[in-house]
């Protein structure tokens, strides 16, 4: 049966930020920094909200942290009108190709979104030069449907680590599906992150997730000791107690990508995590309906008027399989798998594996997400995976 949507009220503009450093919290002592970006969509206000209230907190009481605590602003023009973005989406433009325009100094987009990656990407770069590693990065958002708390990362074991600490359910995968998000530029540079949804973008309670995700996060990383903390167990019990599928790890299988031009509309009711049947209709569109491809648990239902990410089929890992491909990744298997059948080195490399489906035929996908590849093309009986970097261990900086 489907759940009940609660429309959501009218979103209310932030105040105007003049500054993308949106605060720190320091008291001179060696430790790790933590890096809260919010804001990334300019139609989820909560992360900055929550921001803003932990660092209060932090300052009024003066408590002792090791590290630094930092919130950085991310579209700050669109967070000003309350939309999602204003020409593109500030999340999918950190590509390879514009990462690199950027870095050398060579990139000549001029429209709003572009000139807010060219700030946000300045301010980050400077941050990382002066500040003290490890560093760890929480992407905050909210969804546009109603939601249960949940982590997303890049299926690195550094990744898993510090994701496995917090009582929330974890999805992998995203970044084969959605490509250019801050996230994937932060982790190809060598750096641990997390994305964090909080629930829908106008639900107050997303606040209170944003702030026990931070409050946490400073507990987890070693920054803050438990005693310290103002009422820790009450923020874990927030995050818990929002839990209605238990603490699972998931795995993305599907994205519907909307088309242009396609009139997408997704029918009401849909939450995620909630479980869906093999051509169980989900959406319309101008052929007719959208249908889900396989059994499993809608994620990230659409119901806002821009995005391109109509939904999402995930499902659950089992425990046994993340254990395994643990001793997998750190045994460097890899290195091995071009001795198999079907399985080549591109250009000679380990990290780059291209695999021909005639000869390796069955559940190709899954073996490799065990070793820690990521699904980069298919091209006809060819499939190209790409090891994601920095999987184990930390580069040498």
């Amino acid at each position: 049966m489907k759940s009940t949507v609660v429309a959501p009220t009218p979103i209310k503009k932030t105040k105007k930020y003049t500054d993308r450093i949106l605060g720190i919290y320091d008291k001179n002592t060696p430790g790790p920094t933590i890096i809260c970006i919010c804001g990334m969509h300019g139609n989820e206000p909560s992360g900055v909200i929550a921001f803003e209230k932990v660092i209060e907190q932090l300052r009024h009481q003066q408590l002792p942290i090791k590290g630094r605590l930092m919130g950085v602003l991310g579209n700050m023009s669109a967070l000003e009108k309350g939309e999602r973005y204003n020409q593109y989406d500030l999340n999918r433009l950190w590509t390879a190709e514009n990462m690199m325009s950027l870095q050398q100094d060579r990139d000549h987009r001029t429209f709003k979104d572009a000139l807010e990656q060219k700030e946000l990407h300045e301010t980050l770069t400077s941050l990382l030069g002066q500040n003290q590693h490890p560093y760890y990065f929480i992407d905050l958002h909210t969804t546009s449907a109603k939601s249960t708390p949940y982590i997303s990362i890049n299926d690195t074991l550094r990744n898993r680590e510090i994701a496995l600490r917090y009582p929330l359910p974890i999805v992998l995968g995203l970044e084969e599906h959605l490509e250019g998000t801050i996230l994937n530029y932060i982790n190809k540079i060598g750096h641990i992150s997390l994305g964090f949804e909080a629930g829908q973008h106008d639900d107050p309670l997303s606040i209170k997730n944003h702030e026990a995700i931070i409050w946490l996060t400073l507990f987890n990383t070693h920054c803050i000791s438990g005693a310290d903390i103002p009422a820790l167990k009450k923020h874990f019990e927030q995050l818990s107690g929002s839990i209605n599928k238990g603490k699972n790890v998931y795995e993305v299988r599907y994205r519907h990508a909307i088309a242009s031009g396609e009139h997408f509309t997704m029918n009401p009711g849909f939450v995620n995590f909630q479980s869906v049947k093999k051509d169980q209709a989900l959406a319309i569109n101008g052929q007719g309906s959208v249908k889900s491809p396989e059994k499993g648990l809608i994620f990230m239902p659409l119901y806002q008027s821009k995005g391109d990410d109509g939904f999402f089929i995930i499902r659950k890992i089992r425990w046994v399989w993340l254990k395994f491909s643990a001793v997998l990744r750190r045994t460097k298997f890899h290195r091995v798998l071009h001795f198999l059948p079907g399985i080549y080195r591109y250009n000679a490399l380990n990290y780059t594996l291209v695999i021909n489906k005639k000869i390796a035929k069955w559940f190709v996908v899954e073996f490799f997400h065990l070793m820690g590849f990521r699904l980069k093309r298919k091209q006809g009986n060819f499939i190209i995976f790409i090891k994601r970097e920095f999987d184990v261990d930390a580069p040498h900086h």
